[in-house]
């Protein structure tokens, strides 16, 4: 029984891991208008809580937000 249920919550923890990942996937897509791959700052202005995070987000301070970067967006 408690194999069951350890197996049962990894199913489930890799579901909502999933789901996450996607639901960021799908957010970053909405933030990248132009579809080049990466978030710029004119685009980041289009979300006040991104704007807001986009200096700590841009870890190599390149001016754009990569997939990567953004992932550590807190909403």
């Amino acid at each position: 029984m408690k194999q069951l249920i350890a197996a049962f919550s990894l199913l489930l923890l890799a579901i909502s891991a999933s789901v996450l990942a996607n639901q960021m996937n799908v957010k970053f897509a909405q933030l990248d208008i132009d579809s080049d791959g990466v978030i710029s700052l004119l685009e980041a202005k289009k979300n006040d809580e991104l704007f807001k995070q986009f200096s700590d987000l841009d870890e190599n301070q390149d001016e754009v937000l990569s997939e990567k970067e953004f992932a550590h967006f807190k909403i």
